[in-house]
């Protein structure tokens, strides 16, 4: 009985698949985890008041990467109010930017505000919070 193996012509092709193999799970499984994850962190949030409306200004830094403001603001408890800063304010890296709101608040309240932002196809939410 003769043993026969694999033709040295067929064990190359399975090695530059292998090795083909491995190169592309590295490149899409290890490489997107050492870049880092754009993010908005709300540093501080101001209120002033003028003739029963508040002027909330949030001052927001980028980290991770450029971020740009698509011009929405939700709170909670709701409130009535508009965004005066325009959408696609663009905030670069380790940069800080001011994002303006106007509108009528209720003394007393705290409220949550979620600031939305988008870099590249990823949608990026900073939080803030105010006593007013």
């Amino acid at each position: 009985m003769k043993k026969r193996g694999v033709s040295p012509v067929i064990a190359t092709i399975l090695l530059i698949a292998l090795v083909t193999a491995a190169a592309a799970i590295v490149f899409l499984v290890v490489i997107p985890m050492l870049n880092p994850v754009p993010e908005a962190i709300v540093k501080s949030v101001q209120a002033n008041e003028a003739s029963g409306n508040y002027t909330i200004i949030f001052t927001v830094l980028a980290t991770g990467g450029d971020i740009v403001f698509d011009g929405n603001v939700t709170s909670s408890p709701t409130a009535v109010f508009t965004v005066i800063t325009a959408a696609g304010l663009e905030i670069t890296s380790s940069t800080q930017k001011m994002i303006e709101i106007n509108g009528i608040f209720t003394v007393g309240e705290l409220y949550s505000f979620n600031l939305y932002f988008t870099s590249g196809d990823s949608e990026i939410v900073g939080i803030g919070e105010k006593l007013i």
